[in-house]
């Protein structure tokens, strides 16, 4: 895992930059394309499968589907899941810990940045992601995913994620 001391990380508008170390809550953000030919499939035997090997990231609500229906060229049978979980504050090398079983317990393969320094103005940041070459043929049938764990500076401001997550469509 390397470290990196000056992550790209924008703040959101209308929160003042600060030199004391963030103590809010956090969030990971799950981002999972999963190779089937439905739906239904989807639903009934590759997201159980996942959730038997990561948990339920959503916390019980549902993973979101995104048809991607604005890529031309992409291809039809990778469906994309996307997941949000909100971790109260302050941090706990404990976050980090869980965070890394979970993804480690999905692929072994995972890129890593991270700024893992828990008293930065904006908190500890990990973006890890993972392409398999070729895609597993076993369920479920995982072929590319993204997780950040990132500070959650939306309730630092008092309101809701403005992150893109999808087409809103729930598929679990």
């Amino acid at each position: 895992m390397a470290a990196v001391s000056k992550l790209p990380q924008l703040l959101p508008p209308g929160l003042p930059a600060s030199e004391e170390p963030f103590a809010g809550g956090y969030e990971i953000v799950w981002s999972v394309y999963i190779r089937c030919k439905s739906l239904q499939k989807l639903r009934e035997v590759h997201i159980p499968a996942l959730e038997a090997l990561i948990g339920q990231p959503h916390g019980g609500k549902g993973w979101l589907y995104d048809n991607e229906r604005y890529i031309k060229n992409r291809d039809r049978s990778l469906k994309r899941i996307i997941a949000l979980k909100r971790i109260p504050g302050p941090y706990t090398d404990q976050i980090l810990v869980d965070f890394m079983k979970t993804l480690y317990s999905l692929s072994s393969y995972w890129t890593i940045q991270a700024r893992l320094d828990p008293s930065h103005p904006r908190g500890l940041y990990v973006c890890a992601s993972f392409r398999s070459e070729p895609p597993p043929s076993e369920t479920p049938a995982v072929v590319d995913a993204q997780v950040e764990l990132e500070a959650n500076f939306t309730d630092a401001m008092g309101g809701e994620s403005g992150r893109y997550l999808g087409s809103g469509q729930r598929i679990s």
